[in-house]
């Protein structure tokens, strides 16, 4: 049972509540056993005939249009096609960069001015070509060869240096 007043517990057997001193509820008489009702109509489970279809509670939603704003158009991812053997050589669909002439060419010439810098005229024409030629292939895109474009250019400027140095001092012991 539990209090009226402060809805503590009340143990049985006790006439009042030990929380808050309220006079226990009377305690409800259990109901008399009535007698048993009798015994209703039995009735029989319907079961359907397996030829009859059996109507389905699930039913499958309707396609709903879908919104594609005019900003956003999806984009096909593109994959690339693996190299593959053709008659023994291996064919790639890529292509390769192209081979940039200007600055190997331009690197030779460079390296043919530092090496013979110490004679007059074999030193400023190469020097001048291979500038010229290494700036070429610095300027040429999509091409490979910018380290020997770079070193091209470097080397013949330091080979025309050198030989103007030399060439100053050759002047100054002479006098």
């Amino acid at each position: 049972m539990y209090c009226e007043q402060c809805g503590s517990f009340i143990q049985d057997g006790e006439s009042f509540c030990s929380n808050c001193g309220a006079p226990a509820p009377a305690a409800k008489p259990a109901p008399a056993p009535g007698p048993e009702p009798a015994p209703g109509p039995v009735v029989q489970p319907i079961v359907q005939s397996p030829a009859q279809p059996v109507e389905s509670l699930y039913q499958q939603p309707a396609a709903q249009p879908v919104y594609q704003s005019p900003l956003y158009q999806p984009v096909q991812p593109i994959y690339q096609q693996p190299a593959y053997m053709q008659g023994g050589v291996v064919v790639t669909p890529f292509d390769r960069p192209k081979k940039n002439i200007c600055a190997t060419v331009g690197m030779i010439f460079g390296i043919v001015t530092i090496s013979l810098f110490w004679l007059m005229i074999f030193n400023f024409v190469p020097g001048i070509v291979g500038t010229v030629l290494s700036c070429i292939g610095l300027a040429q895109k999509n091409s490979d060869g910018k380290g020997k474009a770079i070193a091209g250019l470097i080397t013949s400027v330091l080979g025309v240096l050198l030989g103007i140095l030399f060439f100053a001092y050759i002047l100054a012991t002479d006098s």
